[in-house]
């Protein structure tokens, strides 16, 4: 009897756990990100619970694509060519926080990359950005690159 008693305890307590731990689709659409802009979507509220639900476990995945990445700086294998690239680093990071920017040794030099864009299209926009804004010009779009996407 002991054993039923627990068992039961256990599986309303995953059920209760589970039920708190989801979301509707619609309003991890509608949630507010500082930076990226907000969806708003009009809708009779008795319809979120035939769109479905997602995961909260799932929130703040991320996934390992091939995509595109900006170089702004290579350097040779010398302590001013890892200061140069963590500066590089510093600027683009204070300029820029919402763009992920990657310092990074690969043999025989130091390289600083920009962005984690699947598609060429939107590399290119940031490209023009950063050219027009930043004092590095000799910055090229890297192609199949291991990127990391946020879920």
């Amino acid at each position: 009897m002991k054993k039923t008693g627990f068992i039961v305890f256990l599986l309303l307590f995953t059920v209760l756990a589970s039920a708190q731990q989801t979301t509707t689709l619609v309003q991890v659409l509608e949630r507010d990100i500082p930076g990226k802009g907000q969806i708003r979507v009009e809708r009779d509220e008795r319809l979120d619970s035939l769109i479905g639900t997602v995961s909260e476990a799932h929130t703040g995945t991320k996934i390992k694509a091939k995509g595109y990445r900006i170089q702004v700086f290579a350097g040779n294998n010398t302590r001013a060519s890892k200061e140069r690239a963590n500066e590089v680093d510093r600027y683009i990071r204070a300029k820029y926080p919402d763009l992920p920017v990657h310092t990074e040794f690969k043999n025989p030099r130091w390289l600083c990359t920009v962005g984690d864009f699947l598609y060429y299209e939107e590399a290119y926009d940031v490209l023009r950005k950063l050219r027009k804004e930043t004092p590095y010009k000799g910055m090229f779009i890297l192609p199949n690159q291991e990127i990391i996407i946020p879920l």
